[in-house]
């Protein structure tokens, strides 16, 4: 762990109540810090965006680690820090990604952590929570996240090994959303081209995970859950999915590898983020079923119930 925080600039949050520090590089990150913080620090390949995250360091061998979904803009000021209530109980190290490349325009409501042309900002956070977790001892690594949060989940755990994802009705190719979400984030994030499938042409492992989680072996787990009632994520996004990986989509359960847990549930109808305590509930599910240990949950003064 660092002994000590380097941080070139600091500010403060007032909406997440939380110190930002500005850093260098990773190096700098403070693992050893009393309180939640927010940092900005670059990503490795230098691209454009820098990445925004809200980190609670813990003596713990588990860091989870959640992405956001579709923001309102009208409603949600940027960074959006997505979870944080639902696993305040949770005794973990916890770190909160948001999505940088919303920056690129107040109109974009989603962009799946995909980054841009010149930045493949899923790579650049992917890295970044390796480092963390190796500069800080963590060695079990939960990604998850709902909707747009559940794609990046999927899409940075594949590039962890080890890492289980736990995702909620995500989306598991950027083509198959809603045509304006898709329009606006090919204009916004991929001006260069003319028109999406052009952008998948050039860069399909960073939007269609159906695509990646088939040519790339398999090193990670995922824990997925999709409601049966969200007909369009059910047949356009989850069933495909399922049925790549020999599974049968209305009955779910494990694929043959062992690495891919799917779990239909009937909750309500359309697209909905879970309740708080079905969302930690999954996440505790999960971390036993893959990693073997019991998450702790802590009481409102801090001890274990």
């Amino acid at each position: 762990m660092n002994s000590q925080n380097i941080t070139q600039e600091t500010a403060w949050d007032e909406r997440n109540n939380v110190e930002i520090r500005r850093l260098g590089s990773a190096s700098e990150i403070d693992h050893q810090a009393s309180e939640p913080y927010e940092f900005v620090v670059p990503g490795a390949s230098g691209g454009p965006l820098d990445i925004v995250g809200l980190y609670a360091p813990r003596v713990s061998k588990t860091l989870i680690v959640t992405f956001h979904g579709s923001l309102q803009r009208s409603k949600y000021q940027l960074p959006r820090f997505e979870w944080r209530k639902s696993l305040a109980s949770i005794d973990a190290a916890q770190l909160f990604i948001a999505d940088s490349s919303l920056n690129l325009s107040d109109g974009i409501p989603l962009a799946w952590y995909v980054g841009n042309e010149a930045q493949d900002l899923t790579s650049d956070v992917a890295l970044l929570i390796k480092e963390i977790a190796a500069a800080a001892g963590y060695e079990r690594i939960l990604l998850t996240g709902s909707s747009g949060g559940g794609f990046a989940s999927l899409a940075v755990s594949r590039q962890i090994s080890g890492s289980l994802a736990v995702c909620f009705s995500p989306q598991t190719r950027v083509g198959d959303y809603e045509r304006s979400a898709v329009g606006t984030f090919t204009r916004v994030c991929f001006p260069e081209f003319d028109g999406y499938d052009s952008i998948e042409e050039s860069n399909r492992p960073r939007l269609d995970l159906r695509h990646l989680y088939t040519t790339t072996r398999d090193r990670n787990f995922v824990w997925y859950v999709q409601n049966t009632r969200d007909t369009s994520h059910f047949e356009k996004h989850y069933t495909p999915f399922a049925e790549a990986r020999g599974v049968d989509p209305a009955v779910g359960g494990r694929d043959a590898s062992g690495c891919i847990e799917f779990v239909p549930q009937e909750l309500q109808a359309g697209h909905e983020p879970p309740s708080r305590g079905r969302f930690r509930g999954h996440v505790m599910d999960a971390h036993k079923a893959f990693f073997g240990e019991e998450l702790v949950v802590l009481d409102d003064q801090g001890t274990e119930k």
